[in-house]
């Protein structure tokens, strides 16, 4: 909202620029994070970790499980309720696209049955094999 551009940008101009020391390191740490393969990044520990596309797949599977455990029997759970379960869970900011990634991705590697089109989350079901 403009509002709040305008109070940052006021904010702003009363707190000092970073020094060439602290750009540097800015600098570097951005160059380090560039160079890795990791298509995930995470914050731990008051820093940026890049991580595996997999780092939570136990944690989805996890939420599957217990998705299943609420149903009287076994069936197919709309993806987007699991996917918001698992975004609902998570203490820092991983899109609800990333997560549907991995549960396609899971999907493709046997660990889920489908049910519907994938063509948007809102479209097919998943369950545990």
């Amino acid at each position: 909202m403009s509002e709040k551009l305008q109070l940052i940008y006021q904010n702003s101009s009363k707190t000092p620029a970073l020094s060439k020391e602290q750009r540097e390191k800015f600098e570097q740490k951005w160059q380090a994070l560039a160079a890795t393969q990791e298509a995930l990044r995470i914050w731990e520990n008051r820093d940026i970790k890049s991580v595996d596309e997999s780092y939570y797949d136990d944690l989805i599977i996890n939420k599957a499980k217990m998705l299943h455990q609420e149903q009287k029997n076994t069936e197919f759970i709309l993806s987007a309720r699991l996917i918001g379960e698992v975004i609902g869970y998570l203490d820092q900011y991983i899109s609800d696209v990333f997560v549907e990634y991995s549960v396609r991705r899971l999907i493709l590697k046997g660990v889920f049955e489908i049910k519907g089109v994938p063509k948007a989350m809102r479209f097919y079901s998943v369950k545990l094999k």
